[in-house]
């Protein structure tokens, strides 16, 4: 096998990386209802190690995928070798591209999701049908934009009340809309990572550290926080003409140093004031594990990218949520039941997986018999 170049070696470790990442997202949705502060260490049991793996893979390990994606995009959006210096001409013509890979699936998704979410409901013929309509009309301004909302933390870091979290009709499309956000205000990243260097990034990173920022009602500063910091990540090694692969290396060791520690830290204190404090740490150090692991591995021939894993990790990303993810899991407690542990496991560990192949079942059909419909819904990838 032919060594790979520098080029060659980071475009392969983004492609591998993709898949397991929406993966992640799945596990993250999983959502298990464990507590791990009830955790008794010194007489662990099956339950036990159910509590500790649902924390360790949903709600810690499992936030380093969108902050991935994040960063993926800002270098993919600023890599242009023809782009000398930045201009307005440049900047509408990567508007009017991105309208085409983020904007025009991002609302297909929603608005396929009220309609799949209606059916249900109208079939049943009980009523359902119209608390649902009525609440999508009273708020229909907000469908792509907050929806949704979740909880995550109520205080940043000297203590100041946040916002919930915001998210469009389909919850973790917030993704994509923080995404169109950034690709508006780039411009803005531009400027930063050219004029302040790393300096910028240092600042912005201790704003996404401490939460501290400007709360705008109805949009979340976590979330804008986390797209701003790791596209402008990204930004900043495209900019620079920097390989996100080779430049993470250095100090590779130390940061798998403090992504492991930060993530036991993490897991133990999940659901505490402390984890708050690790988490952040945690997520950024866990992002460059990531991308210098898969690189390694990559390098050595230890992993292969799966092209059409790769094109479909977008798809299983924005589809998962749409009523597949809930029928696989309800499937499943279903035929193995609710009242023991092992079972809890299994559904755990079996349905992300399934769930993602009937997405990937979905995707091929439409590749061959719908392939201009699916084009839309994946942004011509």
């Amino acid at each position: 096998m032919a060594k790979l170049n520098e080029l060659e070696l980071q475009s392969k470790t983004i492609d591998w990386l993709r898949f397991p990442l929406a993966i992640f997202v799945i596990f993250i949705h999983m959502n298990p209802k464990v507590d791990i502060q009830s955790i008794d260490y010194l007489n662990l049991n099956l339950n036990s190690w159910y509590v500790i793996i649902g924390t360790l893979i949903s709600k810690v390990i499992g936030l380093i995928a969108v902050p991935c994606f994040f960063m993926f995009s800002g270098y993919l959006f600023f890599n242009n070798n023809k782009m000398k210096k930045w201009n307005m001409t440049i900047y509408f013509a990567k508007v009017k591209t991105r309208l085409q890979t983020l904007v025009v699936p991002y609302i297909l998704f929603n608005l396929s999701a009220i309609i799949l979410s209606a059916l249900p409901k109208i079939l049943k013929a009980d009523g359902s049908i119209y608390p649902f309509l009525s609440k999508l009309f009273e708020n229909w301004y907000r469908i792509f934009w907050n929806y949704t909302s979740w909880s995550a933390g109520n205080s940043n870091m000297i203590g100041l009340p946040l916002q919930p979290n915001f998210g469009p009709f389909v919850l973790h499309l917030w993704f994509l809309r923080d995404l169109i956000i950034m690709v508006f205000i780039s411009p803005i990243v531009y400027y930063m990572v050219k004029h302040t260097k790393i300096w910028g990034l240092i600042i912005l990173g201790l704003f996404y550290y401490t939460k501290i920022w400007v709360e705008i009602p109805g949009y979340s500063a976590r979330l804008f926080l986390t797209a701003f910091f790791f596209f402008s990540i990204g930004a900043f090694f495209s900019i620079n003409r920097k390989n996100i692969v080779v430049s993470l290396r250095k100090y590779q060791i130390i940061w798998l140093i403090i992504s492991l520690i930060t993530m036991i830290l993490n897991t133990y204190f999940y659901g505490t004031i402390h984890s708050k404090f690790f988490s952040p740490v945690f997520i950024l150090s866990g992002v460059i594990s990531a991308v210098n692991i898969t690189s390694y591995f990559m390098e050595h021939g230890k992993l292969q990218v799966r092209e059409t894993l790769s094109k479909a990790s977008f798809f299983i990303y924005c589809a998962h949520g749409i009523l597949i993810l809930g029928f696989t899991y309800r499937a499943f407690m279903k035929i193995l039941g609710t009242n023991n542990t092992l079972s809890l496991l299994i559904t755990y560990f079996t349905v992300p997986f399934v769930c993602a192949g009937i997405i990937l079942c979905i995707y091929r059909l439409m590749k061959r018999f719908t392939p201009r419909l699916l084009s839309l819904f994946t942004g011509n990838r």
